[in-house]
């Protein structure tokens, strides 16, 4: 027999275990509507039809035709990818040591991406897919209200573009070793730079692009995209800061382990001293203002903080 709208409402309020009044709160309405709408005694719009569907995770069409989608599952492509990157390592040594082009610094370069990069980030990603616990991510907030199957959809499209990128990295490192002499060292540092950078964009391309399907609270929403801002550009800024370490040092000639080395070792703290501390106050900034109802805006604080990151990025170069 059909369920009417009431008794829809009531069946899937307590699937979740959730009291009424719990309900309630979500959909921003009192405990005595909710009793209504499930007594059919009153029927709710359409509009708060779509709102209690999300509340309970759900699309409209999947709420009202007692449907439910698959439920979402990491795809089996991120594990071989990272086991065939990881193959790449022995294949490298082997292959290496009998011709001669063995480097261990692209040896370091590869298990730090396969292993640390790759391996380590797919079990995370994965094991937060399946056990469906978002806890550990950073980011999270338990406070925050999640569309939980959206955030497992995210997570799969971090770890896939992860694996493909990471994969091409390590096998287009291993090719380096066979170049020899500038050209190869060259190639590698570029394509070191290049997985870190598009890791990182990966990253927060696919965070910001998923705000609205993954939250389900439009004032979550905007604080999110609103703390944004100071995100990209401590990216910007970060590898900013690390392409002219990384120029410095090679028109330079500066050694590792060298007096030289050890005093930008310091300027590099100093750097992330001020622009981590800059990027935690603004996201501070942009939540608080988002709570007023007012335009989030970088203020004098962040204008002053980067004038010290040019001031920091002068002296590193110059000094």
């Amino acid at each position: 027999m059909e369920k009417s709208v009431g008794e829809r409402l009531k069946e899937c309020r307590t699937e979740r275990q959730l009291s009424q009044q719990d309900l309630a709160e979500r959909l921003h309405v009192t405990r005595q509507a909710i009793s209504n709408w499930e007594r059919d005694k009153t029927l709710p719009d359409v509009y708060m039809l779509k709102e209690i569907a999300l509340a309970f995770d759900m699309t409209l069409d999947e709420y009202m035709e007692h449907t439910r989608q698959a439920e979402v599952k990491m795809p089996k492509t991120p594990g071989r990818l990272t086991a065939a990157a990881l193959a790449l390592i022995p294949l490298y040594l082997t292959a290496g040591g009998f011709t001669g082009h063995l480097a261990a610094e692209l040896v370091i370069g590869m298990v730090i991406i396969a292993v640390f990069c790759q391996m380590f980030l797919h079990l995370y990603l994965s094991g937060s897919v399946k056990s469906g616990n978002f806890s550990m991510l950073a980011g999270y907030d338990g406070k925050v209200e999640y569309r939980v199957e959206e955030v497992k959809k995210v997570l799969i499209q971090m770890d896939m573009h992860n694996s493909c990128s990471a994969f091409g990295a390590v096998l287009l490192l291993g090719i380096c070793g066979f170049m020899g002499g500038k050209q190869g060292e060259l190639v590698s540092i570029f394509v070191i730079v290049s997985y870190c950078i598009d890791l990182a964009l990966a990253i927060c391309v696919l965070n910001y692009r998923s705000i609205e399907r993954v939250m389900v609270k439009e004032k979550d929403q905007k604080t999110a995209k609103a703390g944004y801002i100071s995100v990209f550009w401590f990216m910007a800024c970060l590898f900013a800061f690390i392409g002219a370490v990384f120029a410095k040092m090679e028109l330079a000639g500066i050694e590792n382990n060298s007096k030289e080395s050890a005093g930008i070792l310091g300027w590099i703290i100093l750097f992330l001293a001020v622009v981590v501390i800059e990027l935690f106050y603004e996201q501070h900034r942009a939540k608080k203002e988002v709570e007023a109802e007012r335009r989030y805006r970088p203020g004098k604080a962040f204008l002053l903080s980067n004038l010290l990151v040019a001031g920091i990025f002068l002296g590193m170069l110059f000094c």
